[in-house]
């Protein structure tokens, strides 16, 4: 799914390069402990462009956003910051169509605009007072929207945001009883559902829900059912600032309030009894 190295430790500074090339839903995720009062993340390239600089700095208790084309810095973007010296901390930076977006310990923490191109990027690089666990670069979607890889059952990194529409197509086994979509705030086990979308085909019914520390929700059912077994479908899952819209074979379906901000989304799983041909995000 993504590149990483696997040691106890990497060695920092750090850097690797960037393949393929980030786009919208490119996701660099990064894991460690602060081992003093500052580190750095940065998307730069040979060139000598920052394209985005990450900067926790521990004893300010403040995140500082930055970007430098040709190596001039720009001016600071200030945001709170939850990572302490001595404790595990992941940052999560996302591509989107609106900018950056940052999450701390899987929280979403700032959104910093593109003051140059993001493909400008070519190389992440990690400095400063961190023990470096991990690193890992999951592709986003080319200029059409086309996935680079998808598998059933194992969630793939994607990000929502108000206007993101999420297309699947697929086709329903010929004797299927049920499948699912999840949209999941990590990739690990074990992660919140904010939407689980669960047509039945035993029961006739399209079970919406959320699952929040292993603790599901009320059960949202109305909406009829215009799924068939066997039958070729495509599915959009539209996110607007308080809901999901969800449409079949572009009629609109139902929607689904959001129970948990959209802005924690960053994995799609699909499983049961469905064959998936195509998943894009526009």
């Amino acid at each position: 799914m993504g590149q990483q190295t696997s040691s106890q430790y990497y060695s920092v500074p750090f850097e690797t390069n960037i393949s393929p090339p980030l786009g919208y839903g490119s996701q660099i995720q990064v894991y460690g402990i602060a081992t003093g009062n500052r580190f750095e993340v940065n998307l730069a390239n040979k060139r000598g462009d920052v394209i985005l600089h990450v900067n926790p700095r521990i004893n300010d208790r403040e995140l500082v956003l930055n970007s430098a084309p040709g190596g001039n810095w720009g001016n600071e973007e200030r945001k709170s910051l939850t990572i302490s010296n001595g404790q595990q901390f992941n940052i999560i930076i996302m591509v989107t169509s609106q900018g950056f977006k940052i999450a701390v310990n899987n929280q979403h923490t700032a959104d910093f605009n593109y003051r140059m191109p993001f493909t400008a990027a070519d190389t992440v690089t990690v400095k400063g007072d961190v023990n470096l666990t991990n690193i890992q670069i999951y592709p986003g979607f080319n200029q059409y929207g086309q996935p680079l890889q998808f598998a059933m059952e194992t969630p793939v990194p994607i990000n929502m945001f108000p206007g993101r529409v999420l297309y699947i197509s697929g086709r329903s086994n010929n004797n299927a009883s049920r499948f699912e979509f999840n949209l999941l705030t990590s990739t690990y086990p074990g992660a919140d559902v904010a939407f689980h979308f669960n047509p039945r085909f035993d029961e006739r019914e399209a079970v919406r829900n959320s699952c929040q520390g292993g603790g599901w929700g009320m059960e949202e059912k109305q909406g009829g059912f215009p799924l068939q077994p066997g039958q070729p479908f495509e599915i959009q899952i539209i996110c607007f600032p308080e809901y999901y819209q969800v449409n079949c074979n572009q009629q609109a379906w139902f929607t689904f309030r959001h129970r948990i901000p959209y802005q924690a989304i960053q994995a799609l799983q699909v499983k049961g009894d469905v064959t998936i041909s195509n998943v894009h995000a526009m």
